[in-house]
């Protein structure tokens, strides 16, 4: 895929991929939670951050895809920067108010897995995104 250039990724879209994650994402966790299907302090509440967190960012990756063909895996890997971003000014500026309730949200590690899960899903949306807006034609040739 010879559209893989620094170059050809949209800063804009970056920030605004990652705001449709962030929207998906907390819709889909408050429409389980108005469900009765998840608890934010339950257990499995891990669990299910992260399901939608996935869906979130496959929900972004498709976005961008669709909005901006160019460069969609460095778009995927752009918006998992953003939110590692995100995650280190807030440690900076708020430095103790991301430990929540349960340990396990506050660990250097499950942040870590949440992040790569985030790449994984973004990369995913937008190279699929991408397969849909060229009509699955083989994209190697560009």
């Amino acid at each position: 895929m010879h559209s893989e250039h620094l170059t050809n990724v949209h800063p804009g879209w970056v920030v605004g991929g990652w705001l449709v994650a962030v929207a998906v994402t907390s819709g889909a966790f408050l429409a389980l939670a108005g469900l009765g299907l998840a608890s934010p302090f339950g257990p499995g509440a891990a669990l299910v951050a992260a399901m939608c967190m996935g869906v979130g960012f496959f929900t972004a990756g498709l976005f961008v895809a669709f909005r901006w063909t160019e460069a969609p895996i460095l778009h995927g890997v752009a918006l998992a920067l953003a939110s590692a971003l995100v995650w280190f000014l807030a440690n900076l500026l708020f430095p103790g108010s991301l430990e929540g309730e349960g340990k396990e949200f506050g660990s250097p590690r499950f942040v870590l897995g949440l992040i790569l899960l985030q790449l994984v899903s973004a990369v995913t949306g937008g190279w699929l995104g991408r397969r849909i807006v060229l009509g699955g034609a083989d994209t190697r040739g560009d």
